[in-house]
């Protein structure tokens, strides 16, 4: 019982830890001086995971309840270095987009890109997809309207393959008129949507798609 213990909390601190330190990385080393401080508990974290890891392989760890307390000690550390990491460095990221106002016209476009890109997908991942349409609207490089991002040339599969012009389920209304009043989940700068990697790095990837800024 105590081994399957120790190997869940292992495996959670692996799950929160992983991430944050590519994401610390990839979007903070060398751009601020936060940034550089991010990269280096970053990896820390990994040092601590790799810890982790060899304890469980070779059962190495002190007997009695000092061995023990050292263990979940590291856990423990581990855990709250991977959030703040996190917690840092998603407050230097830019602010999500939103529109000042919309149309009716525009809640229809993004609730047939979402239904066409992640018709029965989760919710979150229906939100992903529809924060980059807005922050492509605010984002220099792209049209400057719903409309003109979700049918630029070579953008939007759905738009050319058919899957747009489904219709879309409540949720995919409700997903998408949930974003025109609040606004994107996603920091500004991720304005792309893709099976792999795109632009300077990946900001979180899904088993569906990778956004990136």
């Amino acid at each position: 019982m105590k081994k399957i213990l120790i190997s869940g909390m292992a495996a959670f601190i692996l799950s929160l830890a992983v991430p944050c330190a590519v994401y610390a990385e990839e979007y903070m080393d060398g751009r601020t001086e936060n940034g550089t401080a991010l990269s280096v508990q970053a990896m820390a974290v990994t040092e601590d995971i790799h810890r982790v890891v060899d304890v469980l392989k070779t059962g190495r760890m002190d007997e009695g309840s000092a061995g023990d307390a050292s263990f979940w000690q590291l856990g423990a550390g581990t855990f709250s270095m991977s959030r703040n990491i996190m917690e840092a460095a998603q407050a230097q990221a830019p602010a999500g987009a939103r529109l000042s106002s919309y149309t009716q016209d525009d809640l229809y476009i993004l609730a047939h890109v979402i239904c066409g890109e992640a018709q029965s997908y989760p919710d979150d991942e229906q939100l992903y997809v529809g924060s980059v349409v807005l922050n492509r609207v605010s984002h220099p490089s792209f049209p400057d309207s719903v409309s003109a991002v979700v049918f630029q040339r070579g953008q939007y599969a759905c738009t050319w393959d058919g899957n747009y012009y489904r219709e879309p389920t409540p949720q995919n209304w409700a997903n998408a008129r949930y974003l025109l009043e609040h606004g994107s989940v996603l920091p500004g700068n991720v304005v792309w949507q893709s099976g792999g990697r795109q632009g300077s790095g990946v900001y979180i990837r899904t088993r569906y798609h990778c956004y990136c800024y």
